[in-house]
């Protein structure tokens, strides 16, 4: 086809090829020669035949939606199907765009919140390109938590030793009881021995599992490092503790009535320990000497520069008034010294004795 163009002495030559589609997919170019009378040579033009190809699919996780990107695709007939678990789910088809290479980009957007979704929630994007399906699919994950709790005070008084337990939490009962808890001490794995791992327990629809990890006093007190961790859907959790070393020796004091009171009454007792710099600090109670016994509660107070721990016990009035009470405290506010300090306070003296009872006549 020629066409000449008004006003200018140039002509306009137009060829067109027509092929069919299964016969144009088998060449890799195509190429236009144009010779005029007076060139020697040819001018060529060629041009690349885009094969059919498949499309890649990435899918993105944006606030409360998940995005579908489809690349790279050509030819440019494509259809998107979202689904949620086996359901067919609505979603919004954005315009397909030509890329530069002469391949096709497609984007479909599904609203959809992932958080408060049940674990194992499964979204997929399906792209049917070329009489072939190709799919992508996110899932919602079990959440979890994992804590490290600091030793309880009765071990480390009675048996010298510190337990030590990591609790992982999840919402899902299967990869709670498939995760395994690890623990190292000082970059080190424990004793086997050293090791219970208890079974997993429901609250509510939280699934709980807990691991103890029983360390020698003096090796907590030293400042050893432990972490305990756990690999769940190839995310790796993990909590670390260790005891805070230094600071000056605390102070402890003991808060009581003045007087006797009577024995129907109850009576609390209040251990003050503070310290301008006070570190772990681990109270318990002595009754007469006896076995050590835990205050019915504690609580720490913040002033200034000054940290004050407060461990409450409360005891009927006759035992208060006939028994001598001790406050023991162990602490690492002191380098390389955790021994055991007390504070003692009694209602009776050392001589204190029962008072007896006198013979009553009476006269009738």
């Amino acid at each position: 086809m020629t066409e000449e163009r008004p006003n200018s002495n140039t002509r306009l030559f137009v060829s067109k090829l027509t092929l069919p589609a299964r016969e144009w997919e088998q060449y890799q170019n195509v190429t236009c020669r144009v010779k005029q009378p007076c060139d020697d040579l040819p001018e060529e033009k060629t041009v690349n035949v885009l094969a059919k190809s498949p499309p890649t699919i990435h899918l993105l996780k944006s606030g409360q939606t998940i995005m579908c990107i489809i690349e790279d695709f050509y030819r440019k007939a494509l259809s998107i199907k979202w689904k949620k678990n086996d359901r067919e789910v609505r979603s919004q088809d954005w315009t397909t765009t030509e890329n530069d290479s002469g391949s096709y980009r497609a984007v479909s957007v599904l609203d959809a919140d992932l958080t408060s979704l049940s674990p194992g929630t499964k979204y997929t994007c399906e792209a049917i390109h070329g009489g072939r399906t190709y799919t992508e699919y996110l899932s919602s994950r079990a959440q979890f938590s994992l804590k490290i709790n600091p030793p309880p005070a009765k071990e480390l008084f009675i048996n010298q030793r510190a337990v030590l337990e990591c609790v992982l939490t999840g919402d899902s009962r299967k990869e709670v009881e498939g995760a395994t808890v690890s623990w190292t001490a000082g970059g080190r794995s424990p004793a086997t021995r050293d090791v219970r791992v208890g079974g997993v327990t429901q609250a509510g629809s939280a699934f709980t599992k807990t691991s103890t990890l029983t360390l020698e006093e003096s090796v907590w007190f030293s400042g050893t490092e432990v972490i305990c961790s756990t690999s769940v859907d190839q995310r790796t959790t993990s909590d670390k503790i260790s005891v805070k070393r230094g600071g000056q020796r605390p102070s402890i004091v003991i808060y009581k009535p003045h007087k006797s009171v009577l024995v129907t009454d109850m009576v609390s007792l209040v251990c003050e320990v503070s310290s301008s710099d006070l570190t772990n600090v681990y109270v318990m109670w002595q009754v007469n000497g006896g076995q050590y016994i835990e205050g019915h509660s504690m609580t720490s107070i913040k002033k200034d520069n000054t940290l004050t721990v407060l461990s409450y016990l409360t005891v009927p009035g006759q035992q208060y008034n006939r028994s001598e009470f001790a406050c023991a405290v162990k602490h690492a506010n002191m380098e390389n010294s955790y021994t055991l300090t007390t504070r003692t306070t009694s209602m009776c003296k050392a001589n204190c004795q029962a008072p007896a009872i006198m013979n009553i006549k009476i006269r009738v």
